[in-house]
């Protein structure tokens, strides 16, 4: 008996060993696969993180190509504004410069039409005169 209860006893630890053994792998595969599932946790942060970044890098990118343009654009207008300004002062000084020639034009065109319309009744009443003196002097 002595023997059957060490054969059981040895049977029953070498059991209780492999039982162990089986028990304790699960816990090392599942520390491994913890421990695999956090690598691939931190993996897609990274590229997450990265692929952001990187997104981020392009609307930087964008938004700077887009101020660039913006300022492109503002300095054009500006350039094209002080041209029209440029002009329109260009313009006004001639068109005031036109108006007083044609004005001084004007003023002569209407002293020379009194100077012709005075001369023409000048020797229209001249004329009469002369006839009335000549019908006098045939009358008289």
């Amino acid at each position: 008996m002595n023997r059957l209860v060490k054969v059981l006893v040895t049977l029953a630890l070498s059991l209780s060993v492999a039982f162990a053994d089986e028990t304790a792998t699960p816990a090392a595969d599942s520390a491994a696969t913890v421990e695999t599932e956090l690598k691939q946790e931190l993996a897609m942060r990274d590229s997450v993180m990265q692929v952001q970044g990187n997104a981020c890098t392009v609307e930087k990118d964008s938004l700077r190509a887009v101020i660039e343009t913006e300022k492109a654009k503002s300095e054009n207008w500006e350039k094209s504004y002080n041209t029209v300004k440029k002009d329109n002062e260009t313009c006004a000084q001639m068109l005031s410069t036109s108006i007083g020639v044609n004005e001084n034009k004007q003023k002569k065109e209407d002293e020379d039409r009194r100077a012709a319309a005075m001369a023409t009744s000048s020797s229209f009443l001249g004329g009469v005169g002369i006839g009335l003196l000549i019908m006098w002097l045939i009358m008289k």
